[in-house]
């Protein structure tokens, strides 16, 4: 299936739309979103990836809610550094005292769960080095990544208890 001008024209003023409601209209990449969505969309159909044609909209949708989840994460990641918090009285303390906690996590994982969130958010890998990697598709990616997040989240809360209670 091929797309046509005119049903082209619609799909990307609904997109446009979408991308807005997101992101705010002042945003300077929304039209750089909806061509990275209706570019995927297109290879997607090229390659026969799409199943039921009359569900192009919804796939549509979910397609751009990913780029959209894309581009914020990148925005988060490259924040510039003014808008840090102060830091505190003893910074390299406390960026000890965080780094053993989040090692003690680490260790506590799957050796799987821990890569992945090694790779992920210390050594900032990109996801496809890290699926080819593991040899992981990338759906399996999504699930191993947010359940690993919510392990080392119940791990770490866990650990910062026992420390403000004076346990060891």
């Amino acid at each position: 299936m091929e797309f046509d001008d005119q049903s082209l024209e619609r799909f990307r003023l609904r997109l446009r739309f979408k991308v807005r409601h997101h992101l705010g209209p002042f945003c300077p990449d929304n039209d750089d979103i909806v061509q990275e969505t209706l570019t995927r969309c297109v290879i997607a159909l090229r390659d026969n990836k799409i199943h039921k044609l009359e569900s192009l909209g919804a796939f549509l949708s979910g397609v751009c809610n990913n780029v959209i989840l894309e581009y914020q994460r990148r925005l988060w990641r490259q924040a510039p550094a003014e808008q840090a918090p102060t830091p505190s009285v003893a910074p390299e303390a406390d960026l000890l005292e965080l780094r053993e906690a989040v090692a003690d996590a680490l260790k506590q994982l799957s050796g799987r769960d821990c890569e992945v969130l090694r790779a992920f958010f210390l050594q900032e890998k990109d996801k496809d080095e890290i699926c080819r990697s593991l040899g992981l598709s990338d759906n399996q990616f999504r699930v191993t990544l947010f359940r690993a997040k919510e392990r080392f989240r119940k791990i770490y809360l866990q650990g910062v208890k026992h420390s403000a209670s004076g346990e060891h």
